[in-house]
């Protein structure tokens, strides 16, 4: 009879530990996936938008390479019968063949590294400092999308007396947004690249061809 109520008492202790287990392992998943959205707010968004910068940058310049343009693809210097420079004449057609080859270089490089994941190791959820990179790597995954646009500015810059050096500058805007299941944010910025530069003699002539001058 003893033994029978000590198997009874050791099967209600039973039945009462295993909830509190089950309530402890769910209390610890709810945590840990808190910590893990909370992480991912901010982490998935700066690591894509160093992952896109690169990438774009990567892909602008293989282009600009490939093209390989100089300061006489793109512009020509007109002066007056005394050799003094009057204006600039830009080659709209080559400006408009750079914009759009490297913007679709650029979109099609994005579309490369649409899925991409990055791995963190498990303490970094921890909040603690010195295991912060102990552990297992926990993998997380976000997707990328983004539009893109780039424009030439022309702007000159001093170099001494009645001296100037002529700059054309390529600038791409990207608008990217990321997405993962805890977070979505969208960034924009600009990534300027120098195409050519031409030394002037004289007085800064007058900008033709549609281009945003900046002085």
């Amino acid at each position: 009879m003893l033994y029978f109520k000590r198997r009874r008492r050791r099967f209600r202790k039973r039945m009462l530990i295993l909830p509190l287990f089950i309530l402890i392992c769910v209390l610890l998943v709810r945590a840990f996936e808190s910590q893990v959205s909370a992480f991912s707010q901010t982490y998935i968004p700066a690591f894509a938008e160093r992952t896109a910068t690169e990438a774009i940058n990567d892909a602008v310049l293989a282009k600009l390479s490939e093209l390989d343009f100089t300061y006489r693809d793109l512009a020509e210097m007109l002066c007056d019968e005394n050799g003094k420079p009057q204006s600039v004449q830009i080659n709209t057609v080559n400006i408009n063949r750079l914009k759009a080859e490297t913007t679709r270089a650029a979109q099609d490089e994005l579309t490369k590294i649409k899925h991409s994941e990055i791995f963190v190791p498990l303490g970094a959820f921890t909040g603690f400092t010195l295991i912060s990179n102990s552990g297992p790597d926990i993998r997380l995954t976000y997707c990328m999308t983004g539009s893109f646009n780039s424009r030439i500015e022309s702007s000159f810059q001093s170099t001494g007396v009645n001296q100037s050096i002529h700059h054309l500058r390529l600038i791409v805007t990207a608008k990217i947004v990321t997405a993962s299941v805890d977070c979505q944010d969208t960034m924009t910025f600009e990534t300027d690249f120098e195409l050519a530069q031409n030394t002037i003699n004289g007085d800064i002539p007058t900008i033709y061809g549609g281009l945003r001058n900046v002085y």
